[in-house]
């Protein structure tokens, strides 16, 4: 049942891509696809004790900052967050987020958050993009729903994407469910934004450094490992995804071992051998960020350096909480892997507080 309609309004842009205002009642209330200073109508969708959430209805004022959304189906397909914002905003934002939500999640103060590395393309550069059909309808999942939206194209991907698209929308009443299209040339394993990908991996390959044993946690089938394996003396990658070790196998160089398995049971046994060792630990976890028993396991048997991916700024505050009460946070550079939303991935350098960078 649809809420009340209200005017916000908006204070600032938050983490995820929401507007922030003040209800008449002082309860803060969300609402996406706005701007800064804007004066807007909005229905209430969701009342909760701590906040509000709604869907714009109207701006009645504008931003200056506002522009015209490449996309037809911005504002209800629920992967774009900042179309209607030129490049720069949106990656001003991005890094003043990363910074937010580490000094209120993390108690970071004053973290060393670098400046967003800007993606090469900031349209057309997605080689794969995953879709829903119900037979009749086929496109992107609303925002907060699983209503589907249509979609003819879509605008962060590559044309060559957006041709299997089109082709696929001639199929008259396609089966229901999930599907993934594709470049012809990422039909094996790939970053989804290769020209970013790239720039988050040097990163992670100036972090990292060189040394003794490099160990790749969750390393799926190499991406960082394989860049790295030269200036460690060993390497070793652990996945659970018995595919992606096979495909990082079969181009391992002497001294590249890759193990399939849980990071949370193996990694405490490989550090407690190698705890006098020269040790280097490059993480890359999934959203849910490292498991109870990663991070116990190194913060018993601490590697000198650790270099920590993440693609969920938010976990990767609370860990390196809990990490700190070994390792100095170095830095932390944010890549705006997927421009046009609110997605942030970032590369973060520890230190071991007995040894320096």
């Amino acid at each position: 049942m649809s809420g009340p309609e209200v005017v916000l309004q908006i204070e600032r842009i938050v983490p995820g891509g929401a507007g922030m205002g003040r209800l008449p009642d002082g309860k803060v209330c969300f609402v996406h696809g706005v701007l800064p200073e804007e004066k807007v109508l909005v229905r209430i969708v969701r009342s909760k004790k701590s906040h509000a959430e709604a869907e714009l209805q109207k701006v009645q004022e504008a931003s200056p900052l506002r522009i015209k959304p490449r996309c037809a189906i911005f504002g209800a397909c629920g992967g774009c967050a900042y179309q209607h914002v030129n490049i720069d905003m949106q990656r001003e934002w991005k890094t003043s987020h990363v910074a937010e939500i580490l000094r209120r999640i993390g108690r970071f103060p004053n973290a060393p958050v670098a400046p967003i590395l800007a993606s090469p393309l900031s349209w057309g550069y997605r080689n794969r993009i995953a879709l829903h059909t119900d037979g009749r309808h086929t496109g992107f999942h609303h925002r907060g729903s699983h209503h589907i939206v249509d979609a003819r194209r879509c605008e962060l991907a590559s044309e060559s994407v957006n041709d299997r698209l089109t082709e696929f929308r001639t199929i008259k009443h396609p089966a229901p469910g999930r599907l993934t299209l594709r470049e012809e040339a990422a039909a094996g394993f790939s970053q989804v934004n290769a020209g970013a990908a790239a720039l988050l991996r040097n990163a992670v390959i100036e972090m990292a450094g060189e040394g003794g044993l490099l160990i790749d946690a969750y390393c799926g089938s190499g991406f960082f490992a394989k860049a790295l394996g030269g200036r460690f003396e060993e390497l070793l990658g652990i996945e659970w995804s018995e595919a992606s070790v096979a495909r990082a196998r079969a181009e391992a160089r002497p001294g590249e071992v890759y193990v399939a398995g849980s990071v949370d049971a193996l990694l405490g046994g490989i550090l407690a051998e190698r705890r006098t060792g020269d040790v280097v630990l490059v993480a890359d976890p999934p959203a849910e960020g490292l498991g109870r028993d990663t991070r116990r396991a190194i913060l018993e048997y601490p590697p000198r350096r650790m270099v920590y991916v993440s693609c969920d700024p938010s976990t990767f505050a609370r860990d390196a909480a809990e990490l700190q009460t070994r390792y100095t946070l170095e830095r932390v550079q944010p890549v705006d892997m997927f421009p046009q939303t609110a997605e942030i991935e970032l590369a973060a350098l520890l230190v071991r507080r007995d040894e320096g960078v």
